[in-house]
């Protein structure tokens, strides 16, 4: 695809020339239009003044004063003739040298324009009208030679042409200029983009043209976003590594005891089982965020029931009922990945702890996100349970599990400039998370 420089020159450019094209064309026209109507006005005149230089005996024989009449008339093809008309007899201008003008009829008191050609390869303008004087009829044809009018018109033209090709020329270069430097902020976002990849920008400078901060506030989101999760899943990587460190270390300690009895080779299987487990329920928990585009919005309607779905699939020896009170016309103002792995971890800690019942209530109210997410399990301790959101924290050491999911979530609400609680259910009597979020926030 051609750059934007470049089909904006080329748009321009086609413009600029039928702009040129069509002002050198009406301008043309107009002033070939003028010169004719100059012309015409003036035989007009010479026609009024051969008139009154007429004049008839009594017989009706027609006779013309010479001396009333321009000396032009009576140069040899000088390019202003007369030819005057009764029924009796014509009388031609000496100019004419006794080359015939056609004859062109008027009725009585018009007039007519017409263009023929003359002696000496002239190109006649004729006017031809019809007069009555002392109840005589007559025409009177003028005409003039347009050579040396359509000459000097040809040569305004062929100048006009030079200088709308210079001016056309000028505002190419002109506007060339003008294009580098409105584009200029696009070359410094592709410097900036460059320093990004190298590491040497967190995000794109705002200081930039109205049309183009829209995308950079997406790119500066998308770069937000992208670092969310990269630093999620540098904390995921650590609480992996942590989680199995301990049975890591006890299988260690069993190798160097050198010890070979089923007691020993007991250990070693249920701590190898522990970090299979483990393992096994991160990546489960990993695929509750599923794969979506970045920047695409979390759907209760399309994605929940599939994160329903693994869940059950994941508790599968336990009979839970989720009940959910959701608007149908609810939106949700989360990205669809973080969503997913926000709801998976705290879904799956209700999963997880609940006898029976699980229930999830959304609402929207004024400018504030709410979800709260409730179970029937025994709950937590009260005077414990501020330090759920420390990654580690458990605060029952039977129940599977490795204390990450709460501190996950409750870090994912921090990103989003939200507050998470924790306290007990009073509808089921087990533990409670309430969210709360700002719609439109990022």
């Amino acid at each position: 695809m051609r750059s934007i420089q470049a089909r904006l020159s080329t748009g321009l450019l086609f413009s600029l020339i039928v702009a040129f094209s069509a002002f050198w064309l009406l301008v043309s026209i107009n002033i070939q239009f003028l010169a004719q109507e100059y012309i015409a006005s003036r035989m007009a005149h010479d026609a009024d003044t051969l008139l009154s230089a007429i004049e008839f005996d009594n017989d009706g024989n027609l006779t013309l004063d010479d001396l009333r009449v321009d000396l032009v008339y009576n140069q040899p093809f000088s390019g202003h003739y007369y030819v005057i008309n009764t029924d009796a007899q014509t009388v031609s201008s000496r100019s004419l040298w006794d080359h015939p003008l056609k004859h062109i009829d008027v009725n009585t008191d018009g007039q007519l324009r017409t263009k023929q050609p003359g002696p000496e390869e002239q190109s006649l303008l004729v006017i031809s009208r019809r007069y009555t004087k002392q109840g005589n009829q007559l025409m009177v044809s003028i005409a003039e030679d347009l050579n040396p009018i359509n000459k000097n018109i040809i040569q305004f033209q062929y100048w006009l042409a030079a200088l709308a090709l210079g001016m056309l020329l000028l505002l190419v270069i002109f506007q060339a200029i003008i294009l580098r430097r409105s584009l200029r902020p696009i070359t410094s976002i592709h410097t900036e983009l460059k320093s990004l990849e190298q590491g040497k920008l967190e995000k794109l400078s705002t200081d930039s043209p109205a049309e183009l901060r829209p995308l950079i506030n997406e790119v500066n989101h998308l770069l937000a976003v992208m670092e969310q999760r990269l630093r999620r899943s540098r904390d995921a990587l650590s609480d992996l590594a942590h989680a199995i460190k301990k049975p890591l270390t006890v299988i260690e300690q069993q190798t160097n005891i050198n010890d070979s009895s089923e007691a020993a080779n007991s250990t070693i299987l249920k701590q190898t089982d522990e970090i299979y487990q483990l393992s096994d329920r991160i990546l489960k928990r990993a695929r509750l965020a599923g794969h979506s585009h970045s920047g695409a919005l979390f759907s209760f309607s399309d994605d929940l029931p599939a994160l329903i779905t693994t869940l059950e699939v994941m508790h599968h020896n336990k009979t839970v009922r989720l009940m959910t009170d959701i608007p149908a016309d609810i939106n949700c103002p989360i990205d669809r990945q973080d969503m997913l792995e926000l709801l998976g971890n705290i879904l799956d800690n209700a999963y997880k702890w609940a006898q029976h019942n699980i229930k999830l209530s959304v609402s929207n109210i004024d400018i504030n996100f709410h979800i709260c997410i409730e179970d029937d399990g025994p709950g937590a301790d009260p005077d414990k349970i501020n330090e759920l959101s420390q990654r580690g924290v458990r605060l029952d050491e039977q129940i599977e599990g490795h204390g990450f999911g709460l501190a996950i979530a409750a870090d994912m609400v921090n990103d989003y400039g939200g507050s998470i609680s924790f306290q007990h259910s009073d509808e089921l009597g087990g533990f409670r998370v309430d969210i709360n979020l700002k719609c439109g926030s990022s």
